[in-house]
Parts: C-alpha cells; sequence; structure tokens
C-alpha cells in the first residue's frame, strides 16, 4: 500500500469513528468506488480506474484560497518544523475535497476562528502576519488548554485537529519515518551460535557446510540444487 492509499485510510478510519457521530460517505452523489474486480487497475497498490479517475478530479479542483493555505502552513510549521516540506497543505487540500463531511468545515472553520482571533488580538492582523513572538503567543493558549475543563473552546478543538492532520502527514513520510528510525521488515544478519556455546556442548560446525550457511557476504544468495537435490553453488 502507497503512501496515498495509507493517509485516506488513516485519516477516514481515524476520524470517521473519533470526530463524526454519523456515517461519512453516504451521499448519493458520491457513490462508493467499484472493488478492483470490476474495474481494471492502473499504478501501484491496486487503484481502480474509478480511484484514478476520481483523485484527477480532485486534483484539478481547488479548495482553500491562496490566504487559507498560506495560514496552514504557518501553522503547520509551528506544529512540527518544517512539515510543509512533508506535504502537509497539499494533505488538508486533498481530504477536504475527498472527505468534505469530516475535513471541510473543521479546517476551514478553524482557519476562519485563528484568523478572526488574531485579528481581534493584534490590531485587525492575519495570522500569516503576525511575528513569531505573536504567533506562539496565540498557539500556546489552544495548544496547552486547562486540561480540567469540562468543554475545549473552537480553538482548541480545531488546533487538536490540525496537530492530528500535521503528525498524520509527517510520520507517513520519508522523512517522518527515517526520524522514527523504523525499517520494516528485514532479515536479521546471524552468525550461528556464539563460540562459547558451542564449545560447552561439544559441538563445532562442518568446515564443510559453514562458509555455506554462516559467511554473511553471501546472504543474498539463493541456494541451487541438482536434479540429486546436492548444492550446486558454494
Amino acid at each position: 500500500m502507497d503512501r496515498r492509499k495509507t493517509l485516506k485510510t488513516i485519516l477516514g478510519g481515524a476520524v470517521g469513528t473519533a470526530f463524526i457521530g454519523g456515517s461519512v460517505g453516504c451521499n448519493p452523489d458520491n457513490p462508493a468506488p467499484v472493488s478492483a474486480t470490476e474495474a481494471e487497475t492502473e499504478g501501484y497498490g491496486l487503484r481502480t480506474a474509478y480511484e484514478a479517475e476520481r483523485e484527477e478530479q480532485l486534483r484539478s479542483e481547488r479548495f482553500f484560497s491562496d490566504h487559507e493555505t498560506e495560514t496552514l502552513v504557518v501553522l503547520g510549521n509551528i506544529i512540527i518544523p518544517d512539515v510543509e516540506e512533508s506535504g502537509f497543505s497539499e494533505l488538508c487540500e486533498f481530504m477536504a475535497k475527498d472527505q468534505p463531511a469530516a475535513h471541510a468545515t473543521r479546517l476551514r472553520g478553524g482557519l476562519a476562528w485563528l484568523n478572526a482571533e488574531s485579528s481581534r488580538r493584534f490590531e485587525g492582523k492575519p495570522f500569516t502576519e503576525l511575528d513569531d513572538d505573536q504567533r506562539i503567543e496565540l498557539v500556546d493558549e489552544i495548544a496547552y488548554p486547562d486540561p480540567e475543563a469540562k468543554t475545549q473552546s473552537a480553538g482548541v478543538r480545531f488546533f487538536n485537529f490540525a496537530r492530528y492532520m500535521a503528525m498524520t502527514c509527517y510520520y507517513t513520510s520519508r522523512q517522518g519515518i527515517n526520524d522514527l528510525g523504523y525499517v520494516g521488515n528485514q532479515a536479521n544478519v546471524w552468525d550461528g551460535p556464539p563460540q562459547e556455546v558451542l564449545d560447552k556442548h561439544g559441538l563445532a560446525y562442518d568446515p564443510k557446510w559453514l562458509p555455506l550457511y554462516v559467511d554473511q557476504s553471501k546472504r543474498a544468495e539463493q541456494v541451487q540444487w541438482d536434479e540429486q537435490g546436492n548444492i550446486i553453488n558454494t
């Protein structure tokens, strides 16, 4: 599964259960995609023809204004420095169009709140025109709210969602995966039992087979046999 499918699965599932009371994707104007067995697949990850066509359509449309996008970039890079290099604003744009019931109003409304609050506090300035100290002053209040408060403000709810989107974006990118040190499933390097263990049990490798099975320089080679079952590549 590629990053595009992973992001849609994570965001669609998590947001659907954590943030939405009803069902997402029951709009008759937005039918469910056909299965991979009902249409020709395209590209990596068994993409159906419907999926490829729909993605092309979504990418041809525009949801956020230039100012909204700029605000997302500034806020995202406060949450995680340089997260925009991982495509944060692009992810928000795509998800707002792909799953509008889950993302569109939440993101656009949150950006409107952020700019309105910025204007109220700082002489009519939008968030993007604040200096660094002013931005952090505003963000700190919604990033670290009173944990004992019975209800959270609209700003806090928006920031929690924006942070979730930024974390999802970053830690599914190559840079984020590298920062985690995640290497996936890889074969272990094993050179056999330690010599002291062999000595303790009175065991030893057969010199004939030792270079075939313990020589790590040959770990990528596949063993081959002749018709009688004898190993022929040494």
